[in-house]
């Protein structure tokens, strides 16, 4: 599992495990919260109570609770609908009970009880009576709306009634939780699915944060693979950030890298190719101090002049070369014929093909316009003619076609000469590399179809060299429609 994979589990596991212990502990939380809510309205309640019983205290006690007593009938023979967020309260569920100054029941709304019954060891009368907060709660067994018994908890809070500053007696109000965990429960459902679409909301954000960030490090890791393969590729765009200076470090580490080899390489080359003409040089040099006749003075004058001029021509080739390879996109673009450019170069080589006794055959498609650099495309199609004119024999011809194909122009050099030998097929884009011409034995600087992939690869494109089965030598360069654009 990759290290960006990780770091997404990660946030994704805690992010969830933070939200669930969040949920637990809130649902948690309401029950107790809704309880303290729902109590403070019966201790304002349950003074109410003591209050008005209070100013009726001094009647006789067969009338003391007459007006509860009805009060209370009443309200268990009310039918009404009252929409309380998501419950529907129909009937009213409280329980009014009152004692006296010991405890002893004198008046309970709930049927079955009888006066004088103890109360006095119930928490809420019990602390009451003693001056102090009265309050409990306990599971009762009560008829549930199919009439079956069913068992509730029952939360109860008391008053003192004060009479001339004595307390007499404590009234105290009950109110089953039915409604109170319905509230709880239909709340904790709705909590429960926000911290799910808040946990999803959090894992979504990640995900995407995921993918902002893995995907300039995937472009970087495929980048770092493509140099390592020794492909010449630029670097991805990665914006002014952290990832963006990474990747702009090993840009410059592998330019410092290229830089080196590429010094190493041409040096190593450059001295192995300079080695020959200079050897010939010091040796015709050297003859030309002796007493020699005027005939031999001549021939190693001339060998010296050949030489010169070979040397001229492989700096000239490696300047070329060398802008090139250290290029990564052209620097000019611009629509380009490439009928036009063949017929150039063509006409240029008219006078050579002639003396050589060699036929030009040009073919051409309709659509024949790229987009790219002229001056980088007419070298190259220069290149592939020479090299076709230095191979092609007297009597001979040498087909150039130019045919549209899906994503831009082939450009066929096709020669009737011995062909490519089967142990020089893999070396020759080799930077040096050369087999001597048919005619004078001799070779060139081994730089110009090097050359010309360069160019190609620039462009977009790509070149290629076979034998057919008939004979002879055929280059192929595929140029695209449309060439990288220019820095």
């Amino acid at each position: 599992m990759s290290i960006r994979a990780k770091i997404f589990l990660v946030f994704a596991v805690s992010m969830v495990a933070g939200f669930s212990l969040l949920a637990y502990w809130v649902t948690g939380e309401l029950r107790y919260r809704y309880s303290e809510s729902s109590e403070e309205v019966m201790v304002d309640s349950s003074r109410l109570l003591a209050e008005q019983l209070a100013g009726e205290w001094r009647q006789p006690p067969e009338q003391r609770f007459a007006t509860l007593r009805g009060a209370m009938a009443r309200l268990a023979q009310q039918s009404f609908t009252a929409p309380i967020y998501s419950v529907v309260k129909t009937s009213a569920d409280i329980r009014v009970y009152v004692t006296d100054a010991a405890g002893l029941l004198l008046f309970d709304s709930r049927p079955g009880t009888k006066p004088g019954d103890d109360y006095s060891r119930w928490h809420d009368v019990a602390q009451t009576l003693r001056g102090a907060y009265g309050a409990r709660t306990t599971d009762e067994t009560l008829a549930g709306a199919d009439g079956q018994p069913v068992t509730i908890a029952v939360a109860y809070v008391a008053a003192p009634i004060i009479v001339d500053g004595d307390l007499v007696g404590v009234v105290s109000l009950g109110k089953p939780k039915t409604n109170m965990q319905r509230f709880i429960g239909y709340a904790r459902q709705k909590f429960i699915i926000g911290a799910l679409l808040a946990s999803a909301a959090a894992i979504v954000v990640a995900l995407l944060l995921y993918i902002w960030v893995s995907r300039p490090m995937q472009a970087l890791v495929e980048y770092a693979h493509e140099v390592s393969r020794g492909a010449s590729v630029p670097l991805p765009a990665m914006g002014d950030n952290e990832i963006g200076r990474v990747g702009r470090a090993i840009e410059s580490m592998r330019e410092a890298l290229i830089d080196k080899e590429y010094v190493e390489s041409y040096v190593q080359a450059l001295t192995h190719e300079v080695k020959s003409p200079l050897t010939a040089i010091r040796a015709s040099a050297e003859l030309l101090a002796g007493d020699l006749p005027a005939e031999r003075r001549a021939g190693f004058v001339t060998t010296i002049e050949r030489e010169v001029d070979r040397l001229n021509k492989l700096a000239d080739r490696l300047l070329e070369l060398a802008s090139l390879e250290r290029a990564d996109r052209l620097s000019h673009v611009e629509p380009v014929s490439l009928r036009a450019l063949v017929g150039e170069v063509v006409a240029s080589s008219a006078a050579v093909a002639e003396a050589r006794g060699v036929q030009l055959v040009q073919q051409y498609a309709e659509r024949d316009t790229v987009s790219g650099d002229p001056l980088l495309l007419r070298q190259a199609i220069d290149n592939l003619l020479r090299n076709a004119l230095d191979f092609a024999p007297r009597g001979s011809g040498i087909h150039i076609s130019a045919e549209a194909i899906d994503r831009g122009v082939l450009l066929t050099v096709q020669d009737e000469g011995p062909g490519i030998p089967e142990f020089a097929r893999a070396r020759i884009f080799d930077r040096f590399y050369s087999l001597p011409r048919p005619a004078s034995g001799r070779k060139s600087t081994g730089l110009g179809l090097n050359f010309v992939r360069e160019v190609a690869q620039l462009h977009g494109g790509r070149i290629e060299i076979d034998c057919p089965a008939a004979g002879g030598t055929r280059a192929r360069l595929f140029v695209p429609w449309r060439a990288p654009p220019p820095h």
